[in-house]
């Protein structure tokens, strides 16, 4: 027993209450203690609680002594001693001498935050309550019990399998449906779906709560990253002591939904087309897809989860998972020998770690995904801002902490690490994500001509001289084909004789004061009858194409004669440089700043048979390609570069840059048209972490642009 000056054993503070609680995993009794003061709920198992029914005993070998007594537990003062420190830890006992209560006040301090913190906290969550529904729910609860009856269920079984046969034998009709939501409108309705059904599902929970014999405080609106959602205060359902109404509470809302859509689905199908039907069309799909994809999830902290953690009996299963994992962790990582938060079994135990794993991974896509929507929400400043607060708060703040604990224990991980072979698998991972390994840039590319001329008819006209036979070879300078139009050579007699005849006017004018006032005008229209003459000759030099180089004749129109007409824009005669061969290629900004004009690279076809060709780079460009001219690399033709059509043009989707280079050691004929294949080019090394960490920079450089 206590005795002098020693400090006062510790009592349950007297506003606390117990209830009982269900049996856990091994049919042990449980209880539930209830904090008033702070509305939390601490699960305690059948040893604290005999442990806390002996407190007035003040010593912990006498709650032992007493313990083994009167029940079939057996304990030492050790399991005394860790329930005293659960129950003060958590502020739960009553302190009667100063340093206990200087300790209050130190954890007080330490709990208070500065401005910045809880603005930062009330940004990433908060609640409005809007109503307290209690009375209403005691007054709405006897005209619900139709809803929990087993009629009811079985009435709803039926209608869900009528409505999905409904829908099946209207599938066609289901399908055009939903292509048209996918609009302004459709988005605006499933907008208002998801309003009322969340509603509703809030609703459900509330009134199985009051069905339960729990009271519900309020109803509201929460706030998770300025994204709102509704919500229901349905904590008192802790004070229960069966599994089963703590599962009805937590499923009610997940049921609800799924009622809703059952009987929309058959609505949808035998309504007549109209508002109605719309409306019903909205509601069953927006329930399905809510309750699957978001309520159903245990991976966040939504209905799912707590569903998971009553059918297991693992409260707190998140919380609980991590530690567990971050304790397996530095296990394999250090083996420092700590004892495991838990004492699990072996399915256990990979059950927690795969668990936790899951959900930080989930988490992971989940929060970045709303810092990406957050920061195309609001302006481009605060965009980045709250982009990284959240990238901070979710992601790399809980890595940060784990880190500095392992630098708190450096004593303990340094000559620990050193024998364990996940250190040195670590290492190798490391390694390989810093070491620049990569020395290529890999894209997809275009084999062609680097000189290439097709001559095409830009008007009619009729052939005078037949072009050379496919598959000869001509020199530069070489007629190719010659075209006749009787009118352009009306024109130019027209625009001859216009020509003299003011060139006449002009060289006469000085002689009479008359004509001399009209001499320049007369220069204007001798000026300007010149220019058009020029350009018509021009366009009867056109009609007369010469080679521009020497090259191969690898198409020509069929059937040709001499004296045939041809249709303007007639494709009539095409010549390639098939001694001189580029490739164009595309690459990304990231990749981009690792070439060099000179760099050696490869060219591999696509099609069979052809071998490879060395490759020199030749140019690169420095602005963006706005129009991919190289049409086979697209996606629209089974390309790698993402477009878009528009006006039978394609717009890549993302910024590419041209990179020509020249193929080398080669003087034969390659091919006669273009050819695909892979592009492989020798560039200035990058690590994996580099090229991400640079693409990242690259990417808040750009953005950052106001």
């Amino acid at each position: 027993m206590l005795q002098g000056n020693a400090p006062k054993w510790p009592q349950l503070r007297e506003d606390l209450t117990l209830h009982s609680g269900p049996t856990d995993t091994s049919g042990a009794p449980t209880w539930t203690l209830h904090d008033p003061a702070r509305n939390q709920y601490f699960s305690i198992d059948w040893l604290s609680f005999e442990v806390i029914s002996r407190l007035s005993l003040g010593n912990a070998e006498d709650i032992s002594l007493s313990i083994g007594n009167e029940t079939t537990l057996h304990i030492g003062s050790e399991e005394v001693n860790s329930v005293l420190k659960f129950l003060e830890s958590n502020e739960l006992v009553q302190m009667h001498d100063f340093g206990a209560e200087r300790g209050f006040v130190q954890k007080h301090q330490a709990r208070q935050t500065g401005w910045i913190q809880k603005l930062l906290h009330g940004y990433l969550f908060f609640r409005i309550p809007l109503f307290r529904p209690d009375k209403f729910l005691e007054k709405l609860l006897p005209h619900a019990q139709f809803f929990y009856t087993p009629f009811f269920l079985k009435l709803t079984l039926l209608v869900f399998f009528l409505g999905l046969w409904g829908a099946y034998r209207q599938w066609a009709a289901f399908q055009a449906t939903l292509i048209d939501t996918f609009s302004i409108t459709g988005l605006l309705g499933y907008g208002v779906a998801l309003i009322g059904i969340k509603l509703i599902h809030e609703l459900g929970h509330a009134i199985t709560a009051k069905r339960c014999g729990c009271r519900v405080p309020t109803m509201g609106v929460a706030f998770l990253v300025m994204w709102p959602m509704a919500y229901t205060d349905v904590t008192e359902s802790w004070k229960l002591d069966s599994h089963k109404k703590r599962l009805l509470i937590a499923g009610a809302g997940i049921a609800t939904e799924l009622i809703v859509a059952a009987w929309m689905l058959l609505a949808w199908v035998l309504l007549p087309d109209g508002d109605l039907r719309g409306a019903a069309f909205f509601l069953a799909t927006t329930s399905i897809v809510a309750t699957l994809a978001i309520n159903a999830s245990p991976l966040m902290r939504f209905d799912g989860y707590f569903l998971l953690c009553d059918f297991l009996g693992r409260p707190n299963l998140h919380p609980r998972s991590f530690a567990y994992a971050r304790w397996w962790l530095r296990e394999q990582l250090f083996s420092l020998g700590d004892e495991p938060p838990e004492n699990l079994t072996r399915q256990w135990h990979r059950f927690y770690i795969a668990f936790a794993f899951a959900v930080w991974l989930y988490r992971l896509i989940v929060f970045f995904g709303i810092a990406l929507l957050v920061y195309h929400y609001f302006f481009k400043a605060l965009g980045i801002i709250l982009f990284a607060i959240e990238i901070w708060y979710f992601t790399a703040r809980p890595i940060w902490s784990e880190i500095k604990v392992w630098k708190e224990r450096w004593g303990e991980i340094g000559p620990a690490i050193n024998h364990q072979p996940a250190f040195y698998i670590s290492l190798a991972i490391l390694a390989i994500l810093l070491i620049p390994f990569d020395f290529t840039v890999n894209s997809q590319g275009m084999l062609k001509p680097e000189h290439s001329l097709n001559i095409v008819a830009y008007q009619p006209s009729q052939l005078e001289m037949m072009p050379p036979v496919l598959g000869s070879r001509v020199s530069k300078g070489t007629p190719l084909i010659a075209l006749r139009s009787s009118d352009l050579i009306q024109k130019i007699q027209s625009s001859r004789v216009k020509v003299g005849t003011l060139e006449k006017q002009f060289l006469t004018a000085g002689f009479s004061a008359e004509t001399l006032r009209q001499q320049s005008v007369i220069k204007e229209q001798l000026d300007s009858a010149t220019e058009e003459f020029k350009g018509l000759l021009a366009e009867r030099e056109r009609l007369h194409p010469t080679a521009p180089f020497d090259g191969l004749i690898i198409d020509v129109e069929p059937d040709l004669f001499v004296g045939e007409w041809i249709p303007k824009g007639m494709s009539l005669v095409r010549v390639i440089d098939d001694r001189n061969w580029v490739v164009d290629t595309y690459v990304e900004d990231a990749d981009l700043r690792r070439l060099d004009n000179g760099n050696w690279g490869w060219f591999i076809p696509d099609a069979p048979g052809l071998g490879d060709l060395r490759l020199k780079v030749l140019s690169i460009d420095k602005d963006a390609t706005h129009l991919l001219s190289d049409g086979a690399l697209g996606s629209i033709a089974g390309g790698s570069i993402l477009v878009r059509s528009q006006n039978n043009k394609l717009y890549p989707e993302r910024a590419i840059y041209r990179v020509r280079l020249q193929a080398t050691g080669t003087d034969q004929t390659i091919s006669t048209g273009h050819l695909r294949g892979r592009v492989v080019i020798l560039a200035w090394p990058k690590s994996i972490l580099g090229g991400l960490v640079r693409g990242l920079l690259s990417t808040f450089v750009r953005e950052s642009g106001f």
